[in-house]
């Protein structure tokens, strides 16, 4: 098999495994702890920020970089938004159910992200090494990540702030 095929392929079949399974689990209940959504972004921050301090972006890269975040961080409140939260009334614990929508949203993100990288990929520098072209698309897709998980999980906290405070919720 074409080694080019393979490279090609696999991230495909691989994507839709994950995206079959998903799918399988959409309607499934989930619960939802308040007090946790935090800790992945906070993670992510903490990554995304020595990742950046140990190459830092130039002037365009800062501005591209800030404008995916931006991005992200829309996508990410409407992703959130998406995410239908309920209150067992008997036992008051929050659950999470996701919809197809959000599923739909984030395989739109994995395409562009494909293709991006597939472009970059497609057109090396001649040293071999990644262009400044490539590093800040990197850095763009990474800062889109950090808005797009962080946004949904700070939507997630405030309605689930918002519900437990027997406020009336819209959304989901």
């Amino acid at each position: 098999m074409d080694p080019s095929l393979l490279k090609t392929m696999l991230p495909i079949v691989v994507i839709a495994g994950v995206l079959a399974l998903r799918l399988r689990s959409m309607n499934r209940v989930r619960p939802l702890k308040p007090g946790t959504l935090w800790v992945l972004p906070a993670v992510l921050v903490t990554l995304v920020a020595l990742t950046l301090w140990a190459n830092p972006p130039g002037a365009t890269g800062l501005l591209i970089g800030a404008a995916a975040l931006t991005v992200g961080s829309l996508l990410g409140w409407q992703r959130g938004r998406l995410i239908r939260i309920e209150r067992n009334p008997v036992s008051g614990e929050l659950t999470q159910r996701a919809s197809r929508a959000a599923l739909i949203l984030l395989v739109g993100i994995i395409a562009a992200r494909f293709a991006l990288r597939s472009y970059f990929e497609a057109t090396p520098e001649p040293d071999g090494k990644l262009g400044e072209q490539a590093l800040i698309v990197t850095d763009a897709l990474l800062l889109f990540a950090v808005g797009l998980i962080a946004v949904t999980r700070i939507e997630l906290a405030l309605r689930s702030r918002r519900i437990l405070a027997g406020e009336p919720v819209g959304g989901g």
